[in-house]
């Protein structure tokens, strides 16, 4: 597996006025774990946004920016921006994407010609997040943070859940809820301020916004981006397949796709080491998928800061977090066609 380091950039072609008008710019960021000045810093040198604002700037009309997914969850890795910030990291993302949103749909609404679009991926951190959530279905505020604090006092976890009087099934879900904690959800939640402060986000306009617009993939300039590539060759399938896959198989779908890491050489299970794919299982998952290549996330590589690309430029990894100054993957192109068709309309209520 070559996992050499290239230019990621291809050069609008020569002598084409009508080449140069349809060129589009295609701007893709990988995993930001709280990282909120290294997204800044990547939109305003990309001139996406108005010098010193979040605004988006009208004049950038023909870009896609896609965002692979793992917005929030800081666990202490280095970031960009002043250090007394960094808690505040996961919060000023979310609520960027959600402006940056809002604020693409409103330019639509205005002019006919502004064809810019952003597409935020699903991670799997913000799905771990997304499912923690639910812990409040069940369990008032009070006995969550009784929880929290007996288990933060070193209680053992089965007898801190003793005497709660849950069942099974939502036993299962707070541990849920304790593993998204544990693994960086305690920072995302004191961006917010106090639980109950990161509840009412997750309940309101915010966790609305996340449950219907963060996508499994989407397909752009032929690629597939995503937070990862599915092991079980059964999901290498067309992406109108994937989005039609009945609910119980889509749900096994979604795990592929958020937590896969055999394309690298690991069992996302145990993390051990495994067989990568092999370049010959590589063409049959693109070819399955009808993609020449796919932008992923989700399994940090040895990097100098640029993308990782491998499988001879058929793979590209863009997870480059707790690297500052890293960079997005960035390319000018023109479409064959106007449609970008995501993995999953998630307003079919899945």
């Amino acid at each position: 597996m070559d996992t050499e380091v290239k230019e990621s950039k291809e050069e609008t072609p020569e002598g084409s006025s009508e080449a140069e008008k349809d060129t589009r710019l295609l701007v893709a960021i990988g995993d930001l774990h709280g990282d909120y000045y290294r997204l800044e810093r990547l939109l305003r040198e990309n001139d996406l946004i108005l010098p010193g604002t979040v605004a988006w700037n009208p004049e950038a009309s023909q870009v896609d920016l896609i965002l692979i997914g793992d917005y929030v969850d800081w666990r202490n890795e280095p970031l960009e921006g002043p250090q007394s910030e960094w808690v505040m990291g996961a919060k000023r993302i979310l609520d960027t994407l959600f402006s940056l949103h809002h604020q693409l749909q409103t330019l639509h609404e205005q002019n006919e010609d502004f064809d810019s679009h952003l597409y935020t991926i699903l991670g799997n951190h913000d799905e771990m997040m997304l499912e923690a959530h639910s812990v409040f279905s069940f369990l008032g505020m009070e006995q969550l943070k009784e929880f929290l604090d007996a288990v933060g006092q070193n209680r053992h976890v089965r007898h801190a859940i003793a005497g709660m009087g849950l069942e099974q099934t939502q036993i299962e879900r707070l541990l849920k809820f304790l593993n998204w904690y544990v693994q960086g959800g305690q920072a995302t939640v004191e961006g917010y301020g106090e639980l109950e402060d990161w509840q009412e986000a997750m309940d309101t306009e915010m966790g609305d916004f996340l449950r219907q617009h963060l996508r499994l993939g989407v397909k752009v300039n032929n690629r597939l981006f995503a937070h990862t590539a599915p092991d079980p060759k059964h999901f290498w399938l067309p992406i109108d397949e994937i989005v039609d896959l009945p609910a119980d198989q889509y749900k096994l779908a979604k795990e592929s796709f958020l937590w896969s890491r055999k394309i690298w050489g690991y069992d996302y299970c145990t993390g051990s080491r495994t067989v990568p794919f092999t370049p010959e299982e590589m063409d049959e998952m693109l070819d399955g998928m009808g993609v020449r290549g796919v932008v992923i996330g989700h399994t940090p590589l040895p990097h100098d800061g640029k993308p990782v690309v491998a499988y001879e430029g058929r793979v590209i990894n863009i997870d480059l977090h707790a690297f500052p100054g890293s960079e997005a993957f960035i390319e000018r192109y023109v479409p064959e066609g106007k449609k970008l068709t995501p993995l999953r309309d998630l307003s079919k209520g899945r």
